[in-house]
């Protein structure tokens, strides 16, 4: 007797490896130093961040000179209507209402007081 095969699930699209971003900008004659120079960037590797961690602006720089949409580059960072799914504004991890820490009040060197 033969088992049913469950489908299997569409995999979700992967994103660039940095190697193949950094290769097609060498191929379209640019490099990530380049472009932050272009750009107005004072540091030199600032687009180089975007490679390995969600940053809007150096995303589109990228994707600009590579001739493509920067969701086409990176799927996971982008929803399906190419928009960034980034949460903004993330919440405090300590709630407004919580008392103060006594080590932050014993062991705070801009207060100057210690009790």
């Amino acid at each position: 007797m033969t088992a049913l095969k469950a489908p299997k699930k569409a995999s979700p699209p992967k994103d660039w490896h940095p190697a193949e971003v950094v290769a097609q900008l060498r191929m379209k004659g640019y490099s990530l130093r380049q472009l932050s120079n272009i750009n107005g960037y004072r540091n030199p590797n600032s687009l180089a961040k975007a490679l390995h961690q969600p940053y809007p602006l150096a995303e589109a720089l990228i994707a600009e000179a590579l001739g493509v949409s920067a969701s086409e580059i990176w799927p996971s960072r982008y929803g399906p209507d190419g928009k960034p799914n980034r949460k903004r504004g993330q919440k405090a991890l300590i709630p407004a209402s919580a008392k103060p820490s006594r080590l932050r009040l014993v062991r705070n060197p801009q207060d100057g007081s210690a009790e």
